[in-house]
């Protein structure tokens, strides 16, 4: 019997995408909740909104602020050689 539980593996206090983003980098799947935002889910590295908070505009603001520093992480690792 497969149990598919909703559980969020960090919580984060303030709005910091920098911090945000290292975390969600290293981890593909999951949930995160930001203080004042709300949950995120965490999708093959990039945060997604759930579709009932996809249209407030300060969510959508921080989803893309946050997969934006997390392509940036991710290609200042690949360039530094």
């Amino acid at each position: 019997m497969k149990v598919n539980r909703s559980i969020t593996l960090r919580s984060f206090k303030k709005y910091q995408p920098r911090q945000i983003a290292k975390f969600v980098k290293g981890f593909f799947n999951g949930r995160i909740f930001i203080a004042g935002l709300g949950r995120f889910r965490v999708v093959d590295g990039k945060v997604v909104a759930y579709k009932h908070v996809n249209k407030e505009h300060k969510v959508l603001i921080a989803v893309s602020e946050i997969n934006k520093v997390v392509s940036e992480l991710s290609r200042s690792k690949t360039v530094s050689i």
